[in-house]
């Protein structure tokens, strides 16, 4: 399903892409109404393909209770994405930290169908693990703050206004004085120091062995209905 997923897809997109010429029916200045008629031929060539993605993308995969947005300093969208992540993988990692600018729609309450999950994710970003030391988590703990907050998952973090951080309480144990790393779950494209996330960069990559979306569809998949909510995960006190 996943091939086929993908073949069709791309199949689509690429044949939208192709030049389709329009001729101007008729047009109101008062009502601004164009009428276009597609240029037949390449109408015929489309349409079974695209009756096989509208068949896949409409797939309803679940139900969510709420409208999910992304924000800062922390976010309903943001919060369900990192805690999906890092339950799937809580075996390999301790923290899941992503970036606003990589979710790209809202899910929205009501049926969430595939198609949705790839407005939120278009990008064929895989999952990774990697470890960071106290000097690097401490970094990460920084940039946080210098954004004023980004999604994660498995951290609690108390932010000092919006300059500093006070504390942070990792919920998983673990010792930097013993020599201890936090295993960090995140995209390939921010552990290689994508959106200036330079604390990631020459790390040690583990493959989690599955693309985001996928990670993102298959914690649908397997509920009926799904939720998020603003939690103790950041503070911002004076």
């Amino acid at each position: 399903m996943k091939l086929k997923v993908s073949i069709v897809y791309i199949t689509f997109f690429i044949l939208t892409s192709c030049t389709i010429q329009y001729n101007v029916v008729s047009y109101s200045e008062s009502s601004m109404d164009v009428v276009a008629e597609k240029d037949s031929s390449v109408a015929a060539v489309i349409a079974p393909y695209k009756t096989g993605v509208d068949s896949i993308m409409n797939e309803v995969l679940c139900i969510s209770d709420l409208e999910m947005t992304k924000g800062r300093s922390q976010s309903l969208l943001g919060n369900f994405v990192t805690d999906l992540c890092l339950q799937q993988f809580a075996d390999k990692a301790d923290v899941c930290i992503m970036n606003n600018g990589g979710l790209r729609a809202s899910l929205p309450k009501g049926s969430i169908t595939r198609g949705k999950i790839y407005e939120l994710m278009p990008f064929e970003n895989e999952l990774v693990v990697l470890e960071l030391d106290e000097n690097d988590f401490l970094g990460l703990l920084d940039y946080l703050v210098s954004r004023g907050g980004e999604p994660f998952s498995g951290l609690s973090l108390i932010m000092k206004g919006k300059d500093e951080y006070s504390s942070y309480q990792i919920h998983n144990e673990v010792n930097f004085k013993i020599g201890d790393k936090v295993r960090v779950i995140t995209s390939d494209y921010l552990a290689n120091g994508g959106d200036k996330m330079y604390f990631f960069k020459d790390k040690e990559q583990k493959k989690a062995g599955i693309k985001l979306r996928d990670a993102i569809i298959n914690y649908c998949n397997s509920h009926d209905t799904i939720s998020s909510k603003l939690d103790n995960r950041i503070n911002i006190v004076e």
